[in-house]
């Protein structure tokens, strides 16, 4: 039977209900989301934005399998992550979750050809061909002069090029950016936005946004303001 409802329900990546997480610290509780509920469509590019504490950076672990929410239901791609056991949450993780944090994370002892291969060759890829598909990605994020080149030889733009190549390079299902921009100049900063959109454009990936940064915004789909652990969306 035709179901327009369930159609729309299989176009969403992301469903999120009354999503809460509670933090204890020395006796006291801390919630750090109350009663959030999110749809994300799949391809879409979303914006969340806040100040600092206000709970991105929880919502975004929540997202990607880093920690169970408190209390309500999580699914990501079909995947009930309330539900999931530890070892559950990590195939999750690697299977379907990019990362890109705004200090890069890149591992200093490698170039940056082999720190895009590194997600490739911990899922069990053969070198030559985990190398061979990073230096497609670096050249797409135009690094191609610079796939031997260690992160202290790169600068932050560059570095943070790298860093979202590896995070592309396993074809998630989500890219999570926590404050992807947050260490670069304006220049570099719009230069890494306009890279992220055009490998959601091209390559029909997820991507959601957390930044303190509104003018950056304009590049989303849809843009959520999480302010004291309550989430609305900006447009209402």
């Amino acid at each position: 039977m035709y179901n327009p409802a369930g159609l729309i329900a299989s176009s969403m990546l992301v469903n999120a209900e009354d999503l809460s997480k509670i933090y204890s610290r020395g006796g006291e509780k801390i919630a750090a989301l109350q009663r959030v509920d999110l749809q994300i469509a799949a391809g879409s590019f979303v914006f969340i934005v806040g100040p600092s504490g206000g709970g991105k950076s929880t919502l975004l672990h929540l997202l990607g399998g880093m920690d169970h929410p408190s209390s309500g239901k999580l699914t990501v791609n079909g995947i009930a992550l309330d539900q999931a056991s530890e070892d559950e949450l990590t195939s999750f993780r690697r299977q379907h979750i990019g990362f890109v944090f705004q200090f890069f994370n890149l591992l200093a002892s490698l170039d940056a050809l082999d720190n895009v291969a590194l997600p490739l060759l911990a899922s069990g890829c053969k070198l030559k061909q985990a190398r061979q598909k990073a230096a497609v990605l670096l050249q797409q994020v135009g690094l191609e002069a610079r796939l031997r080149h260690r992160p202290a030889e790169l600068s932050g733009g560059e570095q943070q090029r790298v860093a979202i190549a590896r995070a592309v390079v396993g074809n998630p299902s989500l890219v999570l950016a926590d404050e992807p921009t947050g260490d670069l100049d304006a220049a570099n900063a719009e230069a890494v936005m306009q890279l992220m959109l055009a490998l959601n454009r091209t390559l029909g990936i997820t991507f959601v946004v957390a930044t303190h940064n509104q003018a950056l915004t304009r590049f989303g789909d849809k843009v959520y303001e999480l302010h004291a652990g309550r989430l609305r969306d900006e447009h209402c």
